[in-house]
This record gives structure tokens, sequence and C-alpha cells, in this order.
């Protein structure tokens, strides 16, 4: 392919506005469908792009007419085509299908009559989706008396403030009502408590009518979510990969064995694992999703969690939790999450600036980050440097983490992990460079062989001569790995608040890089400060922080209209209750 061919698609790759997947992913289609309008090409790469930042459609309506800004160059820009004539190239586009064709999956992409275009099997994972979800909300699961229920949890929250359970009593009540239910909520709001007395009643009720008990099954998508929850389990492991081949052994024409599932850290999923694990669930079975609506969309493309939260439709079926627990409203942790979520600068400012709570410091450095950056990471990996063996040092790993906006660039995780290594060699290993330094590193690539999953942490040492890795395990037990034995993996001193999320540290230092870009948005900020259980440290320049805020995150999907059309176009029709 000639530069000449595609000036356009060159352009945006030769100043980094597309990747080199997109772009060889473009060049790929053109070479299949050599006849289509030039312009087809630079869509399939922007459609690459807008799913490597979490949508799954690029939204034409909404980028006809705009102007990309080229990096290198901020002046220099692409004029996009407008709207009709954009509609027209892609409609007379061979590698282009609509929904009502028979063979979309068959083709690269698809367009919908809203003109909103997706790689075909996302908008097949989009239908199904929506599908399952509109088949499981209009079915009813086994009623249980209400009087028993209400009985229940007058008996489970008795003598708690009424203001603060107010959320938790609607949420169990909601649950053992229907037989799908949302509950979002920030860290210390309860929700894995509410897990616990959901089953608790559920139980309780079987067994005072004589019937059989029924079966749970609690899932998130980490490991180190799963330990938090009774008797869980990834869902990875639950649905079964397939050996040798994609996909798992349970979906819709194999179903779990489940009467209740509890699905923790649901705001993590994305759409195609949460497709795959609704398909594999009992209609009749009770499903509660469990996660925070404000938290950043899942590294793969879909929020779910967010969208269903916001769909009409499902209003009666989602419950709010608002009162915090942990900290009852005292902590600088909470107070500034909170500034942050209502997207109220000047609150955040105060908190930021008077460093009045103890467990909240903000340092904004006026001569680079690097000597305040030392001085934390000095302090902050003392502890775990200093542990012996796998498990001790497992066991510490989580008292202080690193969390960045980007992986690349400065202040970004390579940079960050270069340094930690730097600092801690000189303390702790005498900056001898031949030694092996203590490590913590992160899976980045799912091994069903080995039970290591994308987003696990763990630590590698040497044991008498021998890199040996440690992580700690579904069923809480440590497994031990030969470092060379470990699938992809990378250095996890400091993360991404991406990677971070499902996971808490006792501190975590949080690095604001010093110039805007379009993943500092206000669901990172939040995200990164509620890593916290004692005390966030943030380095960064508050004026990038006030921007940030100002930044929110776009839809990701078109889940919450499909579900509002599915839903009332099927309200006269509704399933018979199982």
């Amino acid at each position: 392919m000639t530069q000449k061919a595609f000036p356009w698609l060159h352009r945006l790759h030769e100043h980094g506005v597309i990747t080199h997947l997109d772009y060889y992913f473009a060049l790929s289609m053109a070479a299949v469908f050599p006849h289509d309008h030039h312009l087809v090409p630079v869509t399939c790469a922007l459609v690459s792009r807008e799913l490597a930042d979490g949508k799954i459609c690029l939204d034409i309506k909404k980028a006809a007419g705009t102007a990309i800004h080229l990096e290198q160059n901020p002046e220099d820009t692409v004029q996009l085509p407008g709207f009709d004539a954009w509609i027209k190239a892609l409609e007379s586009s061979s590698m282009v299908g609509k929904p009502q064709d028979s063979d979309t999956l068959c083709l690269p992409m698809v367009l919908d009559a809203d003109g909103c275009l997706y790689l075909s099997k996302y908008h097949d994972f989009q239908h199904r989706l929506v599908q399952t979800l509109s088949e499981r909300i209009r079915s009813h699961p086994l009623p249980l008396d209400p009087k028993f229920v209400q009985a229940a949890v007058d008996e489970t929250f008795k003598g708690q403030h009424p203001d603060h359970v107010q959320y938790q009593k609607k949420a169990v009540i909601t649950a053992l009502s229907d037989n799908f239910t949302v509950i979002s909520g920030g860290p210390g709001t309860g929700k894995t408590h509410i897990s616990k007395i959901i089953r608790q009643v559920i139980q309780e009720h079987a067994a005072a009518n004589g019937q059989p008990m029924p079966r749970f099954l609690s899932v998130a998508p980490t490991g180190k979510a799963a330990v938090r929850l009774q008797d869980g389990a990834t869902i990875h492991s639950v649905l079964v990969p397939k050996k040798n081949q994609p996909g798992f052994v349970h979906g819709k024409d194999n179903l779990l064995a489940a009467d209740v599932v509890i699905v923790d850290e649901a705001s993590m999923i994305d759409m195609a694992l949460m497709t795959r694990l609704f398909e594999a669930i009992p209609l009749d079975a009770r499903v509660i999703l469990l996660g925070d609506e404000n938290q950043l969309s899942p590294v793969q493309a879909g929020a779910v969690f967010s969208d269903i939260c916001r769909t009409e439709a499902l209003k009666k079926c989602v419950v709010f939790l608002a009162y915090n627990f942990r900290s009852g409203g005292k902590t600088g942790i909470e107070n500034l999450a909170d500034a942050i979520r209502k997207n109220d600068a000047a609150v955040v400012t105060k908190i930021l600036t008077k460093n009045r709570y103890p467990d909240l410091l903000f340092e904004q450095p006026e001569k680079g980050y690097a000597r305040t950056l030392e001085t934390h990471i000095r302090e902050g990996y003392a502890g775990f440097m200093q542990q012996q063996g796998l498990t001790a040092s497992l066991a510490a790993m989580d008292d202080f983490r690193i969390l960045c906006a980007h992986k690349k660039g400065e202040y970004g995780t390579l940079q960050i992990n270069h340094l930690c290594e730097n600092i801690l060699r000189k303390v702790f290993d005498s900056g001898i460079r031949e030694r092996f330094l203590k490590q913590l590193v992160m899976i980045t690539a799912n091994d069903y062989t080995r039970g290591l999953f994308n987003g696990d942490t763990g630590v590698v040492l040497d044991q008498k001569g021998i890199l040996t890795a440690g992580f700690t395990m579904e069923d809480g037990m440590v497994k031990k790995f030969r470092y060379l034995d470990l699938p992809s993996h990378e250095k996890a001193f400091g993360v991404t608040i991406h990677k971070s999320q499902g996971s808490e540290f006792n501190t975590v230092l949080i690095v604001i890089p010093d110039q805007l870009s379009r993943v500092v948005t206000r669901q990172l900020l939040y995200t990164g400060v509620t890593r916290a259980r004692q005390k966030a440290i943030i380095v960064g320049r508050l004026d990038v922080i006030k921007e940030a805020m100002h930044l929110c995150l776009e839809k990701t999907s078109r889940l919450p209209h499909l579900l509002d059309c599915e839903l009332k176009k099927s309200a006269a029709d509704p399933v018979k209750q199982t």
C-alpha cells in the first residue's frame, strides 16, 4: 500500500494519532476489500482506536465534520468528512454490514441505523447482551415470602442508625424480590456485607419452608476480588476456558448450576466477558451485581455496569449506596473522593491545599517530582523490602503502591518502575546491580494452565540462586512458580490507575502528570483516590487536577438506549413466571 493511496491514514499513523495496530488493521482490510472508497480504511483505523479507548463503536454523527489535531503539531489537523458523505461511503462498502444482515459476523464492521459503526464482533456482543438481559428482567424467580424477608431484614439491621442503613436495607429487599439487582457504591459502603446478608436470608427462607438449599455462585473478575467473597472464584475459572481454542465450556448451551449468582467488582467487567457470563447463567437464577459506577471503565471495551446504572428502564433494579461505614464521612480520602465524584472543584481545591486531614497529603513540587518521589518510595516500600520469604513479602505488598495515569512518558509506569528499582537497590541492596532485586510483578496475559490471569500481582525473589515467583491464589494459598515460567508480565512497583481497579492498598502515592491528557479524567482521579484504605499521597499540579475534573469519560456503548427500546417493546408480552 502506498502513501498516495491512503494519505489520511498515513498522516494519522505518522503523527501517533492511531497506533500500529490501528494502522495495520486498516491496511489489511483495504487489501481484502480493495475496491472500497479510500475513506473506509481510515474509518477502520478510527473504530479500532475507539475500541482501545474502551468504546465499542465510533459515533459517525458525532465525529463527522470535526478536526483531529496531530500530536506533533497541534495546529496541523485532519478534517473528517461530513455525515452524509461519510455514511454514503460506508453504506456502499463491501466490508460494512447492517444489523439486519444474516452474515454480519463474516464482515469486519457493522453500521447501525443511527450512524454508529462497530467491529462486527462487538456489535454481536452488544446485541446478545441486550437480548439476555431483557429476557432475564422479564422473567421471575421463585418468590420469597415478603413477610419473612421484611422480618429478616428488620432483625438484621436492628439497632443501627436508620439513615445509615436505609439504602442497604433497600438493596437487600430488592435483591430478594427480583431476579436482577445492581448495587453501586464506593469502598466502605458495605457491598460485600450486603451480599452476605442476602445469602443468609435466602438460606434461612429455604430452611424455614423445607425447600432445597439454593446453589450459590460468587464470582469476580480477579483473584484478589474473588478472595473477599464467600466461596468466591474468578469468572474465568467458573466458565472454564476451552483447551486449545477460544471460548468457554459454559455458555447458553451449557448453563452453570446456580440458583443465586453474586458478581463482585462488576464495574471491571467488559462487554465481551459480561455477555458470556450472563449467557451461562440460568434465566431463573437471581443475579446480584456489585460495583461502583463512578470508577474507570474496564480495561477492555464496554463499561456494562455503568451503562446499566444509567438505563432508564432498569431504575427499579438499581440501588445506590451512599454512607461509608469505614470512615463515616470523617476522612480526607472519603471527602476528596466525594468532591471529585460531584465535580466540585472548589471543595477539591480546599481539601488539597489546606492539608488538614492526616490521611491525605498533597504535594506540588516547584522543580520536578524526582526528590519528592524518592522520599516517598524509600519510606513506602521499606516494609516490603525488609520482609524475608515469599509469604511475608506477599502479605506486605499491598501496604504501599504507586499509581500513575499513563504507562509511557514522563511519570508513566515505565519510568516510575525504573526509578523505584534504582532507589530501592541503592537503599536495600547496597547498589549491587549484579544481584537480583526483589520485584513486584503484574501478569498481563491470561494463563489458564497455571491459573494466573491478567492483573494478578505477585512477588519475585531469589531463593538459593533460583528466581521464584509467588502469587496468592483464589483459595488464599500461596503458589510458587519459576520466574522463567511466568506468562507475560511487567514490573509493578508502579501501576496505572486503570490496572489498580479492584485492588486496595493501605497507602497509595498518586502521580499526576504535569500536563493534561485525554486519559486524565474525573473518573481516573476518583478511582486513584479510592484505592487507598488508610492514606493517599497526591503529587502533582493543582491546575492539572482541576482541569481533569472537567473531563469525563464518554459513553462507551449504546446499551442503555437499546435496553430501553427492547424492554418497552416487549412490555406487552412478558415471559411467563418461571
